[in-house]
């Protein structure tokens, strides 16, 4: 169970988007963040926007019926879930839930999770093999079928020396061709107060990596990114006027 009197990821996440299943380690974090940043609630609401349109692209354009979120996150109350996103679409589609916290796998399961269309388990993307293996994963979703996997804010807490190209293999490995990865990451080359806020998150359970753009080229191997390709979140397919600027890539990629 994660330390209270530590910030965690989902937790401070929750926080800055407005969310109330956070103590005061993560408050003080993203307090601290925001003096360096105070637009991070854009940014992360941001980088909430692009789930939702990858979630929808999945589903209505890539006939995508399957979706598996590692690293959830907290449900969101103010935000759709992505269980709900894609259900709005093809009411058919079925979603696992997976985080590392077991307090957000027990939030998920209490609001969302029915047992045949949407479920939640504890797992680690450090260990990808024991989430493509897990008893939820093989009941829920067909693996010889095309799965959506989404990495949203993840690959980021994931040091160097875990070998995340290995764990995006692993997976690629697992999915059908015509399966797609989306995944969101923050980057320095966006914007140089990243390497700050890096250098803040290393006093949390689960410090940041900020990669180039270069860098997350070279973890896409056997994928295919969908256009407009690896680009600010705020840039992938928008709604509406951009007029924001960004501190996180967003990607969507087909495996070939």
């Amino acid at each position: 169970m994660p330390d209270p009197r530590v910030a965690h990821p989902a937790r401070t996440y929750d926080y800055l988007l407005g969310g109330k299943d956070n103590y005061s380690a993560d408050r003080e974090l993203i307090e601290k963040n925001l003096q360096i940043m105070p637009e991070a609630p854009v940014r992360v609401r941001a980088n909430r926007l692009f789930l939702e349109r990858a979630v929808r692209y999945l589903v209505s354009e890539a006939g995508i019926r399957q979706i598996l979120d590692i690293g959830a996150g907290m449900p969101s109350p103010l935000l759709d879930n992505v269980h709900e996103i894609a259900q709005r679409i093809a009411p058919e589609t079925r979603v696992v839930y997976v985080d590392s916290n077991p307090t957000v796998v027990a939030h998920i399961r209490a609001l969302m999770a029915d047992g045949e269309q949407v479920a939640a388990f504890h797992g680690d993307l450090r260990d990808p093999g024991s989430i493509i293996h897990h008893p939820v994963t093989q009941a829920m979703l067909d693996l010889t079928q095309p799965v959506g996997v989404v990495l949203g804010g993840i690959v980021h807490f994931i040091p160097d020396e875990a070998d995340p190209a290995r764990i995006l293999t692993r997976l690629r490995d697992a999915m059908a061709p015509d399966s797609h990865i989306v995944i969101t990451h923050i980057s320095g080359d966006l914007d140089s107060r990243v390497q700050d806020v890096t250098r803040l998150f290393a006093q949390s359970a689960a410090p940041m990596v900020a990669r180039s753009r270069a860098q997350l080229e070279e973890l896409l191997g056997g994928f295919e990114l969908v256009a407009p390709g690896l680009v600010p979140v705020h840039e992938w397919r928008p709604d509406r006027i951009i007029r924001e600027t960004g501190d996180a890539y967003g990607m969507v990629a087909r495996r070939k």
